[in-house]
């Protein structure tokens, strides 16, 4: 998919976030699966650029959930993606504490993280290479 055709598909405008839980599944248009259990959602209304020239869709939610418990869920349903410790992530490395995982298919990924005494944070990105 181009890069017009992916904008094309953001509809949910600005990054304040929608209405709990039904809005926040329904607005995610990367594909990608919204864990069921929301608090908070938002789609990026603009594509991203990320260091490896990817431009990216981003949908960012949270969810009270335990960390562990979203990332087993995670990994059940995305269960050929490849998993990586995301301090090890160059993307991640700006937050000083936290925990988590991302899981890769392809160009896009899931990042699921918590930082210490916030909400367990999903971000599905959808990715394609720029024009």
């Amino acid at each position: 998919m181009g890069r017009t055709g992916l904008l094309g598909l953001v509809a949910c405008a600005g990054m304040a976030a929608c209405p709990p839980a039904p809005c926040a599944v329904t607005a995610n248009v990367t594909g990608l699966p919204a864990y069921p259990n929301l608090d908070k959602a938002a789609m990026d209304n603009v594509l991203r650029t990320e260091v490896l020239g990817r431009w990216c869709a981003r949908f960012t939610a949270t969810t009270t959930d335990s960390l562990s418990v979203v990332e087993d869920w995670y990994r059940k349903n995305l269960s050929r993606a490849s998993e990586t410790e995301l301090d090890r992530d160059e993307r991640f490395q700006r937050y000083p504490v936290f925990s988590g995982i991302k899981l890769a298919l392809g160009r896009d990924y899931v990042a699921v993280y918590r930082l210490p005494n916030q909400p367990t944070i999903i971000e599905l990105h959808r990715c394609t290479w720029a024009r």
